[in-house]
């Protein structure tokens, strides 16, 4: 009856268990505003140099400057991506770095920048990957002591 062998589970983490999935779909989620951002700012340049705009302080974005704002949010793109599928795997690296993803930028849009830019979806992204982290740094810490024990 006391099989040491015996990899025991219980069912809520075998079927109600969500908050790891949960944190890979908000850096899938966090990875496709990125993309969205990026692209609004390429639709934005085209309509102020096609005289959208109007005023003369809307031209101060160059085609170098808006270049390199929607290649950086490709690459974030590419990275929350990335981190994703791991998260998904349940690695305790792909987590916490995108928490750091998450939250840096967003800790310069308020003390640099001095904006709220972008803070609601930061703070909702950041709660379900801290969720996850949570599980994921359990489920190891489980694991760990299970593997002690035999």
């Amino acid at each position: 009856m006391n099989n040491p062998k015996e990899h025991k589970t219980s069912i809520y983490s075998t079927f109600f268990d969500k908050e790891v999935p949960q944190a890979g779909y908000a850096a899938i989620a966090y990875a496709i505003i990125k993309l969205f951002s990026g692209l609004l700012g390429w639709i934005g340049f085209f309509d102020e140099t096609t005289g959208g705009g109007g005023n003369q302080e809307s031209f101060h974005h160059t085609p170098f400057v808006i270049a390199v704002a929607v290649g950086l949010s490709v690459i974030i793109a590419a990275i929350a991506g990335t981190l994703a599928f791991f998260i998904f795997r349940r690695s305790r690296f792909a987590v916490v770095a995108m928490l750091v993803l998450v939250i840096l930028p967003q800790l310069y849009t308020w003390f640099v920048a001095r904006s709220a830019a972008g803070s609601l979806p930061s703070i909702i992204i950041a709660a379900f990957l801290a969720r996850g982290a949570r599980r994921i740094f359990q489920d190891r810490a489980e694991q760990k002591m299970e593997a002690e024990k035999v």
